[in-house]
């Protein structure tokens, strides 16, 4: 009777292992045949990351954009590296175009308002805007930092050193709830100088309804103070 009940627990020992060794060889399998590590392919160039995906993985060109990275070379990916996915599975990636940079007109002279839409062309942001008491001309540019000339980012920030003619202050008009053009010439017609514009996503406002500015409205501003807005957009960023 011990003997048999020896053989039944061996047996049945045996029989949990097998299932163990199965589910364990079984499961190595699954992933050694069909999910692979998605390797990081930043930095290579589309030939380059073809030859090191050979069949494993389709390449899926998306849009082309400026970035830190070379001209040419891939900047971004999804799935992101190191991520395990099934054999054949598309990887998406985007492509650098270089750089992206601009070199910095002389805005010397110039009206502050004409100043600001120069920049705003040329995909550079307005950072500050100071002011000096310096003969008759009102609202005229007379520096930049950085210098007229100089080679910079698109994207990055410019400060800017106005004359006036004398100290006025007025306060902010009531834009809130406005289109954003609409808002625009109110602000405008005050002179008052638009620096940069954030989108953000709502649904619950129409396309590029003001929501924010960077002062509270009524309060008192000098002339020619930088006004940031912030609008809604309905397009979601990926």
């Amino acid at each position: 009777m011990m003997n048999k009940k020896i053989i039944v627990t061996i047996s049945s020992l045996a029989f949990v292992a097998g299932i163990f060794l199965f589910w364990s060889v079984g499961i190595k399998n699954f992933f050694h045949d069909y999910l692979y590590e998605t390797p990081n392919l930043k930095g290579l160039t589309l030939i380059e990351a073809n030859n090191l995906l050979e069949k494993h993985f389709k390449l899926i060109n998306m849009e082309k954009h400026y970035s830190n990275v070379k001209k040419g070379e891939i900047y971004s990916q999804l799935p992101v590296a190191q991520k395990h996915i099934k054999y054949g599975r598309p990887i998406k990636i985007w492509i650098s175009k270089g750089m992206d940079t601009v070199v910095l007109p002389d805005l010397k002279d110039k009206n502050i308002q004409d100043a600001t839409v120069i920049l705003s062309e040329l995909g550079v942001k307005l950072q500050t805007v100071s002011h000096v008491m310096e003969g008759s001309m009102n609202n005229i540019v007379i520096g930049s930092d950085p210098q007229g000339g100089s080679l910079i980012s698109r994207g990055s920030s410019v400060s800017l050193l106005v004359n006036i003619s004398q100290v006025k202050n007025i306060r902010i008009p009531d834009v809130l709830g406005n289109l954003l053009d609409e808002g625009i010439r109110i602000l405008r017609t005050k002179n008052l100088v638009i620096g940069n514009i954030t989108k953000v996503y709502r649904t619950d406002f129409p396309n590029d309804t003001i929501i924010d500015i960077s002062y509270s409205v009524g309060k008192e501003v000098l002339v020619g103070s930088v006004i940031n807005i912030t609008v809604t957009t309905k397009v979601k960023e990926e």
